[in-house]
Parts: C-alpha cells; structure tokens; sequence
C-alpha cells in the first residue's frame, strides 16, 4: 500500500470516525431511545429492536474498537516519515483484519500442544464499520417509527381524553349513559401504555377505532341534547296537533251536515268519531295533561310523549280522511259551478247569448246547482251538454 493511499484511507476513515460519533450521540440523546431503552421492550418493538440493542458487541464498543485502531494508525504516521515495517503496520491496520471483534476460549479438549487458550474473531475496518451500519440502522428507523408514532398518537389522545371529559359531563347532565365514555377510556389508556412500552405495536387502526368511538359517542349525546332541547317545542306542537284534531273533526262533521242537505244522496260520507276522542275523560287531551305536567326524567317524558304522538298522528291521518270525504260532494258542486260560471260569462261575451236552447239549457244547469239539494250526476251532465253546445256553436 503506497504512503498516498495510506494517507487517504486514514482520512476517509477518520472522517467516518467523526460522523458515526456525531450519530450515535445523537442516537443516545434521542428521547424516543432514551425512552425506550429505559425498560424491557415488550411485543412488536422488542421484536424488531432486541437484536440491535442487544448486539455483542454494542454500538459503542464497535465505535470504541474503530477508534483505537484510527488512533493506532494516526500514531503510526504522526512524525511523517514512513519506514517500510510502518508502512507494513499501516496496510495491516487500515486494510487487514486489523480490528479484534471478540475473543472465544477454546475448550481443553480442542486444544492440540501450540493451540492458544483462545480464538480472536477478527475483521477490516471496512467490515467493521458495515457490521456498526447493520445494527445502526434497525435502531434508527425502528426510533424513528417510534417517535412518528408518539407524535402522532399521543397529542390525539390528549385531545379524545378532554373532549371525552366534556362530553361526558354533558352527557351526566343530561341523565345519559356515560358506559361508551368508559369504554373510550379504557382504548385510551391502553393505547397510550403501548406508545410508551411497544410504539411500533400502534397502527393507524387503533386511531381510527378511537376516533369512530369517540363520534359515535358525541353523536349519542348530541342527539340527546337535541332531543331534550326540543322537547318543549314539540310539547307545544302536541297541543297543537290536538287543536288540528278538534278543527278536523268539526269539519268533518260540518261537511257531512252540509252535503247531506245540499247534495242528493251524497257518496262516500262518512261519520266521524265523537268529540269525547280528544276531549272525553280517556281521551288525547286527557292523555296529554300528565305528561305535559310531568315532573319525570326528560326521558321519560320524551318517550310517553313518543307514544302519545303515534295515537294522535294516527286519529289526526283518519279525520283528515273523514273531511276529505265529506267535503267532495261540496267541492264538486263548487267546480260544477265554476264551470257553469264560466260557460255564462263566454254566452254573454258572445253572440250564443241570444241562443234559446243554450239559454234554456244554462238556466237548468244553474236551477239544478242552486237548489238544494243538487242532483250532482243531473249538475254534471247538464254541465257537460252546455260545454258541448258552446263548442259546437263556435265552430
């Protein structure tokens, strides 16, 4: 090996020196190392990091048997002259199997007479340095997962902690079941020991889970402070839907009194339910007084409430259809009217007003719908005929 490249493999050795100090330092200090390294490693993290951290020998040991051998080979070209047995020395110590790894006795039984006690594993600096890299490496990546894992995971579950905190201090206000909030709880503190103990155990899974866990249980309490927050307002809508019933039914029965005089032998009429529905001693007004009144849980009170409202939905539905009925007898005459009206107004606004025979025919359309009661197949069919004439008229 010649003195140049002696030169320039101490240098690029030294310099080596120098990074691989500066990087284990910084291993060393990392606060994620520190961490972890501070107890027995458990699960995943243990798996992927024993090995490198139980390597013999350790990172610094190696760091210490590269040191010594670069401070050998500084030592033997300090004075500048190199003699051949130096430059012999120096190709050994920066080419050669120059760095003792370890040493292993040799057992007396296999040992011949010049055998040593002992047997030395040596290796180059080059292999040394790539033996350091293949331990350094694991360490590195596995702290740096680690640590994108705290970062990520432990603010989050400082936040779920408080968030969960305010929520379920709503959700005792409001009488709630808090068993959700436990359970979040429990994932928390588990999560949280894993980031401390097995790091690279948590997956973005386990975040997932907390985060549907925690929406689910915000969800829960929000719907039910809505639904206590509502529950005045639909009280009220309560009595209004009862004022509703009170306006249907006396409509219903108004129309059916009124188609029965005014309209021969009115179809489909139909009677409706008595008063006492909503207003008798078991009926939806009397229903309504206790639970309007109640001192109860607000949840009890909403599902009474619930209940009330599917029977007085229902009578509501039924009398909407009562009035319906009762009422279309009454309306077909009022179209047959307007009709009428309107076939008037076109024979005034025209010559066919001086017509006799759609004269004739229109006063017995207007005999037929403006005394009671109306034939309302009669109204319909004189309607229709005087339409008919019009038309043909003005062809």
């Amino acid at each position: 090996m010649q003195t140049r490249e002696i030169d320039l493999r101490l240098q690029q050795y030294t310099a080596a020196e120098h990074r691989i100090a500066a990087n284990l330092h910084e291993l060393d200090s990392h606060s994620v190392y520190q961490l972890l390294t501070n107890d027995d490693l458990v699960g995943q993290t243990a798996t992927q990091l024993n090995p490198a951290l139980n390597a013999d020998p350790s990172l610094w040991q190696m760091y210490h048997l590269l040191e010594s051998t670069l401070a050998e080979a500084r030592r033997v070209r300090a004075d500048g002259r190199i003699t051949t047995a130096d430059r012999e020395h120096l190709a050994q110590l920066l080419g050669g199997s120059s760095v003792a790894l370890s040493s292993d006795p040799i057992g007396f039984a296999n040992r011949d007479l010049t055998s040593a006690a002992t047997t030395e594993r040596r290796v180059s600096i080059d292999a040394l340095i790539n033996l350091m890299r293949s331990v350094y490496e694991p360490l590195r990546d596995g702290v740096a997962q680690a640590d994108q894992v705290i970062r990520r995971v432990l603010p989050r579950l400082n936040a779920v902690t408080t968030s969960v905190g305010r929520t379920t201090a709503e959700a005792l206000d409001l009488g709630v079941a808090t068993g959700e909030a436990q359970r979040i709880n429990r994932l928390v503190n588990d999560l949280r020991e894993r980031c401390l103990t097995d790091p690279l155990s948590v997956s973005v899974a386990d975040s997932v889970e907390v985060d549907q866990l925690v929406h689910r249980f915000s969800e829960s309490v929000a719907q039910a402070r809505a639904s206590h927050d509502a529950l005045i307002g639909d009280l009220a809508a309560a009595h209004a839907l009862l004022d509703e019933c009170r306006s249907l039914l006396n409509a219903a029965q108004r129309h059916l009194t009124d188609a029965t005089l005014r309209v021969a032998d009115p179809i489909g009429m139909r009677n409706p339910p008595t008063t006492a529905i909503i207003d008798g001693p078991q009926g939806l007004a009397a229903m309504l007084t206790p639970i309007a009144t109640s001192s109860e849980p607000w949840q009890t009170i909403r599902r009474r409430l619930e209940a009330w409202s599917v029977t007085a939905d229902r009578l509501a539905h039924q009398l909407r259809q009562v009035e319906s009925a009762n009422r279309q007898p009454l309306d077909r005459r009022d179209e047959l009217r307007g009709r009428l009206s309107a076939f008037r107004a076109k024979m005034a606004g025209t010559a066919t007003g001086t017509n006799d025979v759609l004269h004739e025919l229109a006063a017995e359309a207007y005999n037929e719908l403006f005394t009671a009661p109306t034939d309302l197949a009669r109204a319909a069919r004189l309607v229709s005929e005087l339409g008919e004439q019009i038309a043909k008229v003005h062809k």
